[in-house]
């Protein structure tokens, strides 16, 4: 039940940023950013249980997966990398109006790495947790470097990209304390506070905006 309440509200969220992006063009990153979170948390989601828990009830995870088993596994390492890496991507774009190229190039670096060291999906865990982490500060460094250096308000989409960002850190802060294989249902409650202040927040947004010009 749980699930099903965090992906609606994840849907409202998607909603209201495509909504936002229809009167401010630059939110347009956000709600592509969202919409694709959420359709790479569904396919996580249901790749994990239709594929991943099969095969680690299968074949466990003491020894090296092969064949198709081998490359199931990668498929899932890339499906929980991509929400960190689009978000880095989007803060790039969003902050620093530079390619997101290396983002892109770092998530395939990652993945290949986890398909040679890692052949399972059960021994890393707590690799793929680092990983995030990595991904969440350095999105929140940029976020944080960007307010220090300018004077201009933030448009709406580097105020929900500062939100994502340090929700993002908060959770995996919680995540090392706590225990990385203890921390979900914290995370599922502060993600479920994100997505829910992110659809108040953006609806303030296109409540007081005026419908402005595409780039």
């Amino acid at each position: 039940m749980m699930l099903v309440f965090f992906f609606s509200l994840m849907a409202v969220a998607v909603v209201t940023a495509w909504l936002l992006a229809s009167r401010r063009p630059e939110h347009r990153a956000v709600a592509v950013l969202l919409t694709f979170g959420l359709l790479a948390d569904v396919g996580t989601h249901l790749f994990d249980v239709g594929v991943i828990v099969p095969l680690r009830e299968a074949l466990g995870v003491q020894t090296p997966w092969t064949g198709w088993a081998r490359v199931a596994a990668v498929v899932y390492n890339a499906l929980v990398l991509a929400w960190p890496t689009a978000l880095v991507a989007t803060v790039i774009h969003v902050f620093t109006k530079r390619a997101p190229a290396i983002a892109i190039v770092g998530w395939a670096l990652v993945v290949a790495f986890f398909s040679i060291v890692h052949p399972t999906t059960g021994s890393q865990q707590l690799a793929l947790t680092l990983a995030n982490s990595l991904a969440a500060f350095v999105a929140a460094g940029i976020v944080v470097h960007s307010f220090l250096n300018t004077k201009k308000p933030a448009s709406s989409a580097q105020f929900a990209l500062a939100l994502v960002s340090f929700a993002e850190v908060s959770s995996l802060l919680g995540a090392w304390r706590i225990g990385p294989f203890e921390n979900w249902p914290i995370s599922q409650v502060l993600y479920l506070a994100l997505f829910g202040v992110l659809a108040v927040a953006q609806g303030r947004f296109l409540w007081f905006s005026q419908p402005q010009p595409s780039l």
